[in-house]
């Protein structure tokens, strides 16, 4: 059974905005008022709200009340023709009561295909109201649905797709980037796989083996290794290779949790015009990552990250759980199939939505010198699932194939010398499937790191980010984010 709110909270709600519509309501109704003689019309000043169900109970005669403008105060009676249109996130609807001194509801959304009456014997308008509320609650007919797949089209703040804060984007955008600009630290190199000749001689020249981020190499032990010479002195090189390199593998095969936080203020704007809604995105990207003991650089990724989102004051919450497996396929380049499934909810914005995934990534590394150039693709579905939240129901039906390419520059070297990274990419993505508000994105971003080493080995890594996305759809719709996050991986 859906929640009610008295009248008098309702009526406290609606009266903050009497007067004049807020630049930051999510939810907006200008009310006509049509006379018994249908000649006369008159405008009740405009409301809004950040809530769903206080939209709808400011239909109310109690709260109409409250808006009419005082020329009218003396001719507002609360039983006649009423027809409020309303903007819901984006999306244009109209409810109706189109009977004077009748209780008949007639509620419209012509763009998400919605048409329906609520007009049960003996019932108030109230009750009506209170029927239409359920009826989206409940996705009687299919139509929270629909509706909800109108706002992925149409709404710059929708938490389920079309916008960078979006369930659907920030699950595409963990799937690549977890196979590609996490590679910092994640250190390998020759380890067993080099022949008793190379042993010989990368132990007598004083390295050891290559990062994946840079050409960095790493030193031996001091040991007068300029000295050995002859059988025996080469199987004592080979001897202290292979201690050496056991040593490094045990670190390096130890599993790691990430711990994080990441902040992200996003604008969504419609063309033409349109609604503008702002929002921010508070994350725990939390993570634990078990590598393989026959080679570390295989590694199995569990995340879950954890989200609020705040949009003009309406709240969205989201938890996701992924599974990822890392499988070095040469000792340049890595492919990261991922499965996730992530369920989002929110009161306020009257939505319930769950969303899965699955994609593979790819990821290579260039050496260049002192600079390493990593080139990541991904290619992946993202496709909402029926839900039921509290007393929300939902199925939107939304099925995107999401694509995206990415460059990282990382160096120079000497910075990871000192134990410090300095990367800097560009990430472009790509919706195909379903229409959304936005179908692109590109992102501009830089990564700080600062690396824990014993023996050569990262043992953990703390790193900052700064990056900007800019986002955009057809009839000039648009989106950008700036987003903040820091990772501590031990």
């Amino acid at each position: 059974m859906m929640r009610r709110i008295h009248a008098t909270i309702a009526v406290g709600a609606v009266a903050l905005y009497a007067g004049g519509v807020q630049a930051a309501d999510v939810f907006t109704a200008n009310v006509t008022v049509v006379e018994r003689d249908e000649n006369d019309t008159y405008q009740l000043n405009p409301y809004g709200t950040s809530n769903a169900e206080v939209l709808f109970e400011g239909l109310n005669e109690a709260v109409l009340r409250t808006i009419v403008p005082d020329s009218r105060v003396n001719d507002f009676q609360g039983n006649e023709q009423i027809i409020a249109s309303i903007n819901f996130r984006g999306v244009e609807m109209v409810v109706r009561f189109p009977d004077y001194a009748g209780a008949r509801l007639v509620f419209e959304v012509d763009s998400a295909g919605i048409g329906e009456e609520f007009n049960e014997e003996g019932n108030t308008r109230e009750q009506n109201i209170d029927l239409l509320i359920d009826y989206l609650k409940t996705n009687k007919d299919g139509a929270a649905s629909r509706l909800s797949g109108e706002l992925a089209r149409s709404s710059p703040s929708d938490p389920v797709a079309g916008n960078p804060a979006s369930m659907q984007s920030r699950m595409a955008d963990t799937d690549f980037k977890q196979a590609f600009t996490q590679k910092v630290s994640q250190v390998w190199g020759c380890g067993s796989s080099a022949s008793a000749e190379q042993k010989v001689m990368l132990a007598k020249a004083g390295f050891g083996c290559l990062t994946d981020v840079a050409d960095l190499n790493f030193r031996m032990p001091v040991v007068e290794l300029a000295q050995l010479g002859g059988p025996a002195s080469d199987a004592a090189a080979v001897g202290l290779y292979d201690d050496y390199f056991s040593r490094i593998n045990r670190m390096r095969g130890e599993n790691k949790l990430t711990l994080g936080l990441d902040y992200a203020q996003v604008t969504g704007s419609a063309g033409n015009g349109g609604v503008e809604h702002e929002s921010s995105v508070i994350s725990l990207p939390l993570s634990y990552t078990v590598v393989f003991d026959n080679d570390p650089r295989k590694r199995v990724i569990v995340r879950m990250p954890i989200s609020l989102i705040d949009t003009e004051g309406a709240s969205t919450y989201q938890v996701a759980l992924g599974l990822a497996y890392n499988h070095p396929v040469t000792k340049a380049w890595s492919l990261t199939p991922s499965v996730g499934y992530s369920a989002a909810g929110s009161e306020d914005l009257a939505s319930a939505s769950a969303l899965a995934s699955f994609s593979l990534a790819s990821s290579y590394t260039l050496n260049l010198g002192g600079w390493a150039l990593n080139i990541g693709n991904m290619i992946g579905n993202y496709s909402t699932q029926k839900i039921t939240l509290g007393d929300y129901e939902s199925d939107p039906g939304i099925s995107n194939t999401v694509i995206t390419n990415g460059i990282l520059l990382s160096g120079p070297s000497s910075l990871l010398a000192n134990d410090l990274v300095v990367e800097y990419y560009v990430n472009d993505t790509r919706y195909t499937g379903d229409d959304l508000f936005t179908d692109n994105a590109q992102e501009f971003g830089v990564n700080f790191g600062k690396l824990n080493t014993t023996g050569e080995v990262v043992t953990s890594f703390i790193k900052g980010s700064v990056s900007y996305t800019m986002a955009s759809g057809d009839n000039g719709n648009e989106a950008d984010m700036l987003r903040l996050s820091l990772i501590f991986k031990f």
